[in-house]
C-alpha cells in the first residue's frame, strides 16, 4: 500500500470522527466550528482520493511488467547465440537457443480487455510463444530459412478460446499476436516488458565482468 492510499485513509477516518463528534458538541458556534473543520478534512479526502485513483488509472493504462531478460553472443557469422531468462523464474530455467540472423524478435498473443477492466486492476492476458532469429535486410531474409524456437510447448489455448469466443464476450476489448524484435547486441542485457498492448524491448548495460 502506497504512503497516498495511506494518507487517505488517514484523512477519511479523521473526517468521519470529526462528523461523529459534531453531534456530541453542545452549542451552535462550537458546532458551526466543528463543521467548518469537517469540511476541511473531507475536502482534503476528497483531493487525496483523486489523486490515488489517477495514479491507479495511469498503473492501469501504462504499466509495463518485466517478462525476461535476454543476452546474445555471436558465435559465427550471421548465427548468434540467445539466453532467455524469465523474470518469473529463476536463472536454472533460462533458455539457451541459437538462431540466424541480425536480429531477435519475441511474439506471443495477447488478449486484450475493456477499459472497465483493466480499471478493475485486471492486466491484460499473454503469454510468450516463440523466439525468432531475422534479417534486418529483406534480401538476406528471403534467402535464408526462418529460425524460430518454442517458448511454449502447445498451443495457447486460453488464447484460441478467446480468439473464436471473445468477440461475444462484454470484457474482451481485441485478441491479436503481438511481436518485438531488436538487434542482436552482444555484451547488452536487453529486457523484455509486456504492455496493456503488447510487447516492446529496453536495452541496458551488463553488469561489469559479464
Amino acid at each position: 500500500m502506497s504512503w497516498l492510499v495511506v494518507t487517505m485513509v488517514i484523512a477519511w477516518s479523521v473526517a468521519i470522527l470529526l462528523v461523529l463528534s459534531v453531534f456530541r458538541v453542545r452549542g451552535l458556534i462550537r458546532r458551526l466550528r466543528r463543521l467548518v473543520i469537517v469540511v476541511l478534512w473531507m475536502s482534503g479526502g476528497i483531493a487525496l482520493t483523486a489523486l490515488v485513483l489517477l495514479q491507479h488509472t495511469f498503473s492501469v493504462f501504462t504499466g509495463e511488467t518485466l517478462v525476461a531478460t535476454v543476452i546474445t553472443r555471436q558465435i559465427a557469422p550471421r548465427v548468434f547465440e540467445l539466453v532467455y531468462t524469465p523474470a518469473s523464474s529463476d536463472t536454472a530455467r533460462a533458455k539457451t537457443v541459437q538462431l540466424k540472423g541480425d536480429q531477435w524478435s519475441i511474439s506471443g498473443g495477447i488478449v486484450k480487455w475493456h477499459l472497465w477492466v483493466n480499471f478493475l486492476g485486471i492486466k491484460s492476458y499473454h503469454r510468450p510463444m516463440r523466439l525468432s532469429g531475422q534479417f534486418s535486410q529483406l534480401e538476406q531474409q528471403r534467402a535464408h530459412l526462418p529460425t524460430v524456437e518454442p517458448l511454449a510447448p502447445s498451443m495457447d489455448w486460453v488464447w484460441e478460446m478467446f480468439y473464436w469466443g471473445g468477440r461475444h464476450l462484454p470484457f474482451v476489448d481485441a485478441v491479436y499476436g503481438s511481436s518485438a524484435y531488436a538487434y542482436v547486441e552482444p555484451g547488452t542485457v536487453q529486457k523484455i516488458y509486456v504492455t496493456p498492448s503488447g510487447y516492446l524491448i529496453q536495452s541496458a548495460r551488463a553488469p561489469e565482468g559479464r
